[in-house]
Protein backbone atom coordinates (compact mmCIF):
# COMPACT_ATOMS: atom_id res chain seq x y z
CA UNK A 1 0.00 0.00 0.00
CA UNK A 2 2.78 2.45 0.89
CA UNK A 3 4.41 1.70 -2.48
CA UNK A 4 1.22 2.66 -4.29
CA UNK A 5 1.02 5.89 -2.35
CA UNK A 6 4.66 6.69 -3.06
CA UNK A 7 4.29 6.11 -6.82
CA UNK A 8 1.08 8.11 -6.97
CA UNK A 9 2.64 10.97 -5.03
CA UNK A 10 5.63 11.08 -7.37
CA UNK A 11 3.47 11.19 -10.47
CA UNK A 12 1.09 13.75 -9.05
CA UNK A 13 3.98 15.97 -8.08
CA UNK A 14 5.25 15.95 -11.65
CA UNK A 15 1.87 16.15 -13.34
CA UNK A 16 0.47 18.66 -10.88
CA UNK A 17 2.95 21.26 -12.05
CA UNK A 18 1.06 21.33 -15.34
CA UNK A 19 -2.08 22.63 -13.68
CA UNK A 20 -1.08 26.28 -13.39
CA UNK A 21 0.21 27.66 -16.66
CA UNK A 22 0.87 31.36 -16.87
CA UNK A 23 -0.55 33.11 -19.87
CA UNK A 24 2.13 34.37 -22.18
CA UNK A 25 2.31 38.15 -22.48
CA UNK A 26 4.40 38.32 -25.60
CA UNK A 27 5.34 35.75 -28.23
CA UNK A 28 9.03 35.06 -28.78
CA UNK A 29 10.87 36.00 -31.95
CA UNK A 30 12.46 33.36 -34.18
CA UNK A 31 15.92 34.33 -32.94
CA UNK A 32 14.77 33.98 -29.33
CA UNK A 33 13.38 30.53 -30.08
CA UNK A 34 16.63 29.42 -31.75
CA UNK A 35 18.70 30.69 -28.83
CA UNK A 36 16.44 28.96 -26.32
CA UNK A 37 16.63 25.68 -28.25
CA UNK A 38 20.42 25.83 -28.16
CA UNK A 39 20.32 26.59 -24.42
CA UNK A 40 17.98 23.64 -23.78
CA UNK A 41 20.24 21.24 -25.68
CA UNK A 42 23.31 22.52 -23.84
CA UNK A 43 21.59 21.97 -20.51
CA UNK A 44 20.60 18.47 -21.60
CA UNK A 45 24.18 17.67 -22.62
CA UNK A 46 25.47 18.95 -19.27
CA UNK A 47 22.90 16.86 -17.41
CA UNK A 48 23.87 13.76 -19.36
CA UNK A 49 27.54 14.32 -18.60
CA UNK A 50 26.65 14.51 -14.88
CA UNK A 51 24.71 11.26 -15.26
CA UNK A 52 27.80 9.49 -16.62
CA UNK A 53 29.42 9.88 -13.19
CA UNK A 54 26.94 7.49 -11.54
CA UNK A 55 26.30 3.84 -12.26
CA UNK A 56 23.42 1.39 -12.46
CA UNK A 57 19.89 2.35 -11.51
CA UNK A 58 20.94 5.84 -10.41
CA UNK A 59 22.30 6.53 -13.90
CA UNK A 60 19.08 5.37 -15.51
CA UNK A 61 17.08 7.63 -13.19
CA UNK A 62 19.39 10.55 -13.89
CA UNK A 63 19.16 10.09 -17.68
CA UNK A 64 15.38 9.78 -17.57
CA UNK A 65 15.06 12.92 -15.47
CA UNK A 66 17.35 14.86 -17.84
CA UNK A 67 15.36 13.65 -20.85
CA UNK A 68 12.07 14.60 -19.20
CA UNK A 69 13.31 18.06 -18.27
CA UNK A 70 14.50 18.63 -21.84
CA UNK A 71 11.17 17.55 -23.31
CA UNK A 72 9.21 19.76 -20.91
CA UNK A 73 11.45 22.76 -21.64
CA UNK A 74 10.97 22.24 -25.38
CA UNK A 75 7.19 22.08 -24.93
CA UNK A 76 7.29 25.23 -22.77
CA UNK A 77 9.31 26.99 -25.45
CA UNK A 78 6.82 25.95 -28.12
CA UNK A 79 3.96 27.27 -25.97
CA UNK A 80 5.78 30.58 -25.41
CA UNK A 81 6.57 30.91 -29.11
CA UNK A 82 3.03 30.08 -30.16
CA UNK A 83 0.52 30.27 -27.29
CA UNK A 84 -2.36 28.08 -28.43
CA UNK A 85 -4.62 25.55 -26.79
CA UNK A 86 -2.88 22.73 -28.67
CA UNK A 87 0.54 23.79 -27.41
CA UNK A 88 -0.84 24.12 -23.89
CA UNK A 89 -2.11 20.56 -24.15
CA UNK A 90 1.25 19.38 -25.51
CA UNK A 91 3.02 21.02 -22.58
CA UNK A 92 0.73 19.38 -20.05
CA UNK A 93 1.17 15.99 -21.73
CA UNK A 94 4.96 16.45 -21.86
CA UNK A 95 5.00 17.07 -18.12
CA UNK A 96 2.83 14.02 -17.52
CA UNK A 97 5.00 11.85 -19.80
CA UNK A 98 8.17 12.99 -18.04
CA UNK A 99 6.69 12.11 -14.66
CA UNK A 100 5.39 8.79 -15.99
CA UNK A 101 8.75 7.77 -17.50
CA UNK A 102 10.57 8.65 -14.30
CA UNK A 103 8.03 6.69 -12.25
CA UNK A 104 8.48 3.63 -14.46
CA UNK A 105 12.24 3.76 -13.96
CA UNK A 106 11.69 4.02 -10.21
CA UNK A 107 9.35 1.01 -10.40
CA UNK A 108 12.13 -1.09 -11.99
CA UNK A 109 13.97 -1.14 -8.70
CA UNK A 110 11.04 -2.91 -7.02
CA UNK A 111 10.28 -6.63 -7.05
CA UNK A 112 7.26 -8.75 -7.88
CA UNK A 113 3.82 -7.46 -7.00
CA UNK A 114 5.16 -4.14 -5.73
CA UNK A 115 6.55 -3.42 -9.21
CA UNK A 116 3.26 -4.36 -10.88
CA UNK A 117 1.27 -2.15 -8.53
CA UNK A 118 3.71 0.72 -9.01
CA UNK A 119 3.45 0.45 -12.81
CA UNK A 120 -0.36 0.25 -12.73
CA UNK A 121 -0.55 3.28 -10.46
CA UNK A 122 1.87 5.21 -12.66
CA UNK A 123 -0.17 4.33 -15.76
CA UNK A 124 -3.41 5.33 -14.06
CA UNK A 125 -2.06 8.71 -12.98
CA UNK A 126 -0.58 9.26 -16.44
CA UNK A 127 -3.90 8.51 -18.16
CA UNK A 128 -5.69 10.88 -15.79
CA UNK A 129 -3.14 13.61 -16.52
CA UNK A 130 -3.60 13.14 -20.29
CA UNK A 131 -7.38 13.33 -19.93
CA UNK A 132 -7.04 16.46 -17.80
CA UNK A 133 -4.74 18.02 -20.41
CA UNK A 134 -7.34 17.39 -23.08
CA UNK A 135 -10.04 19.03 -20.95
CA UNK A 136 -7.81 21.98 -20.08
CA UNK A 137 -7.09 22.63 -23.76
CA UNK A 138 -10.46 24.28 -24.28
CA UNK A 139 -10.13 26.34 -21.10
CA UNK A 140 -6.69 27.48 -22.19
CA UNK A 141 -7.97 28.50 -25.62
CA UNK A 142 -10.70 30.59 -24.00
CA UNK A 143 -8.20 32.25 -21.65
CA UNK A 144 -5.86 33.03 -24.53
CA UNK A 145 -8.71 34.48 -26.62
CA UNK A 146 -9.79 36.60 -23.65
CA UNK A 147 -6.25 37.90 -23.14
CA UNK A 148 -6.00 38.84 -26.81
CA UNK A 149 -9.40 40.57 -26.66
CA UNK A 150 -8.38 42.56 -23.59
CA UNK A 151 -5.10 43.62 -25.24
CA UNK A 152 -6.94 44.67 -28.39
CA UNK A 153 -9.47 46.72 -26.44
CA UNK A 154 -6.75 48.37 -24.38
CA UNK A 155 -4.90 49.30 -27.57
CA UNK A 156 -8.11 50.76 -29.05
CA UNK A 157 -8.75 52.78 -25.89
CA UNK A 158 -5.18 54.11 -25.89
CA UNK A 159 -5.51 55.08 -29.55
CA UNK A 160 -8.82 56.83 -28.89
CA UNK A 161 -7.35 58.69 -25.90
CA UNK A 162 -4.39 59.77 -28.03
CA UNK A 163 -6.75 61.05 -30.73
CA UNK A 164 -8.84 62.96 -28.17
CA UNK A 165 -5.72 64.47 -26.59
CA UNK A 166 -4.41 65.59 -29.99
CA UNK A 167 -7.80 67.16 -30.79
CA UNK A 168 -7.82 69.00 -27.43
CA UNK A 169 -4.26 70.19 -28.00
CA UNK A 170 -5.20 71.52 -31.45
CA UNK A 171 -8.12 73.42 -29.92
CA UNK A 172 -5.74 74.89 -27.35
CA UNK A 173 -3.31 76.06 -30.06
CA UNK A 174 -5.99 78.44 -31.35
CA UNK A 175 -6.08 80.34 -28.05
CA UNK A 176 -3.74 83.28 -27.36
CA UNK A 177 -0.85 83.29 -24.82
CA UNK A 178 -1.76 82.40 -21.23
CA UNK A 179 -5.08 80.86 -22.25
CA UNK A 180 -3.17 78.45 -24.49
CA UNK A 181 -0.82 77.42 -21.66
CA UNK A 182 -3.72 76.87 -19.23
CA UNK A 183 -5.68 74.93 -21.84
CA UNK A 184 -2.68 72.68 -22.61
CA UNK A 185 -2.08 72.09 -18.90
CA UNK A 186 -5.75 71.18 -18.41
CA UNK A 187 -5.68 68.80 -21.41
CA UNK A 188 -2.54 67.11 -20.12
CA UNK A 189 -4.15 66.61 -16.70
CA UNK A 190 -7.34 65.20 -18.21
CA UNK A 191 -5.51 62.73 -20.41
CA UNK A 192 -2.79 61.81 -17.92
CA UNK A 193 0.08 63.31 -19.92
CA UNK A 194 1.90 65.03 -17.07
Amino acid sequence: MWIRLACTALLLAGAGAAQALPLVDKALTKDDVKAQKVRIEEQYDQAQSRCRRVQGHARELCNEQARGERDVQQAELQFQAEPTGDNDQKLRVARAEAAYSLALVRCKDMDGQARDVCRKDARSVFNEAKAEAKLQREVSEQELRSAVTVRDRMAQQEKLAETEFNAARERCEILPGEGRANCLLDAKKRFGRL
